[in-house]
């Protein structure tokens, strides 16, 4: 381990501590769409992966540091029925991967049991493949291993996309100190998103794909035979989920809830959807957010097109059933 591995652990502690504050969620963003056509947390979304990106792709550039390679399925058609289905798993559990750590923080216990059925569905894909499932994992390098003008030119871009960004943020500032807008309740969407960005684009070019669904996938995968992932990961999803919690002891919203059986049962139904679409893709919203469209994967997009899709068509399904969070 070297100083930039004990770098992120911090960084991914900040990501847990900005996503709670700000309640970001895939689910709640659709949501949002449905029902008042707003866009804002969409749109911070959006922002999140363009700081990744900016930020990630210059460490990668300029450091020449060498992340692991995105990991893409073939045929895409796989891929994206993965999205599809974790995007309606999420819809069912009323929140996607970032959203159940945070209701876990909280004291939401139902989310234990979404992690539950998470890891079960990610067991099911993997004793299916392994029966000869005409389908397998490309390893493919980020454009921004090589500089080229492609590279340059998207960089550039997004480097005027970010100044401008950080102007607006700038002239938003209010007057009060940067101690209470850390600990404030709530925090504003281009902020939360320029922090999610900024730590996880650093993180994306120092440990590859870092992400919490992801690892779990590798993990349970490992016991049926597969490659297990590194153990220092553990470390990056605790130091997630602890940010997580502080903010919810900080600002005193932790509270421990038990859920009912068939609150229990629903859950962990939902999250075993969460689970084989997050084995088909590979990893979560999380993973394409903060790793594999950062890195410039054209799969990826396509995937998360096809996740929001799948969390659309849910939550029109069942929207009178569902508590979004």
């Amino acid at each position: 381990m070297n100083a930039l591995d004990w770098l992120s652990l911090p960084l991914a502690a900040l990501i847990g501590f900005a996503a709670h504050r700000a309640s970001l969620c895939n689910v709640r963003a659709v949501a949002e769409l449905i029902e008042s056509g707003s866009t804002r947390m969409l749109g911070s979304f959006a922002r999140a992966v363009a700081w990744a990106a900016t930020v990630g792709g210059t460490l990668v550039l300029v450091l020449h540091l060498s992340p692991a390679p995105s990991l893409v399925r073939s045929p895409i058609g796989f891929a994206l029925a993965g999205a599809f289905v974790f995007g309606v798993g999420a819809a069912l559990n009323g929140g996607c991967s970032l959203s159940t750590l945070q209701r876990l923080a909280d004291g939401e216990l139902s989310m234990a049991a979404t992690l539950a059925g998470f890891s079960l569905g990610v067991a099911g894909w993997t004793l299916v493949e392994a029966s000869g499932a005409m389908t397998s994992l490309m390893a493919v390098s980020t454009p921004w291993m090589r500089m080229s003008w492609t590279s340059g030119a998207a960089l550039a871009a997004l480097w005027t996309w970010a100044l401008w960004e950080l102007a607006n943020l700038w002239r938003e500032r209010s007057d009060v100190r940067w101690r209470q807008r850390l600990l404030a309740p709530a925090y504003r969407l281009p902020a939360a998103a320029a922090l999610l960005g900024i730590a996880g684009g650093v993180l994306y070019a120092v440990q590859g794909s870092w992400t919490y669904t992801n690892f779990l996938r590798v993990e349970v995968a490992s016991a049926f035979g597969r490659e297990a992932a590194r153990q220092w990961q553990w470390l990056l999803l605790l130091a997630l989920l602890g940010g997580m919690v502080l903010s919810a002891v900080q600002r005193r919203s932790l509270a421990v809830r038990t859920p009912s059986a068939s609150t229990a049962m629903r859950h962990a139904g939902a999250g075993c959807l969460m689970g084989v679409g997050a084995a088909m893709l590979p990893g979560g919203n999380d993973t394409l957010l903060l790793s594999a469209i950062p890195a410039l994967t054209l799969q990826a997009a396509a995937a998360y097109a096809a996740l929001l899709a799948g969390i659309a068509i849910a939550l029109q399904g069942t929207r009178k059933e569902i508590r979004v969070a």
